[in-house]
């Protein structure tokens, strides 16, 4: 009940849809991506170049990516191949014609 809770909590002040959240805690954002049919998640952000970094399957439906939570980033997932913008209350037009999310620190 608690977990629960605290996910429906995190899912309001993250600002983004269903399914799409973070925590930040000591300088590290935990961002969490909820998609039970989902086989394979990267993470890629403007931190490094968009670089691909494997997300880490935390349960049967949550995959979860940590990165410094200091700085501004873009960001948007691969999910099995397809490129994933899940809604985010920020977002930013690409020069493919899509959008990235944004994380701004103290948001």
């Amino acid at each position: 009940m608690k977990k629960t809770a605290l996910a429906i909590i995190l899912l309001v002040f993250a600002g983004c849809g269903s399914g799409h959240y973070y925590r930040v805690e000591e300088g590290t954002v935990s961002i969490y991506l909820n998609g039970s049919e989902a086989n394979l998640v990267y993470f890629a952000s403007s931190l490094d170049g968009y670089k691909l970094h494997k997300a880490g399957r935390i349960d049967d439906d949550t995959w979860e990516i940590r990165v410094p939570s200091d700085n501004e980033f873009k960001y948007f997932y691969i999910v099995d191949g397809v490129v994933y913008v899940p809604p985010c209350r920020m977002t930013e037009k690409d020069d493919f014609g899509s959008e990235n999310c944004i994380y701004v620190p103290g948001m």
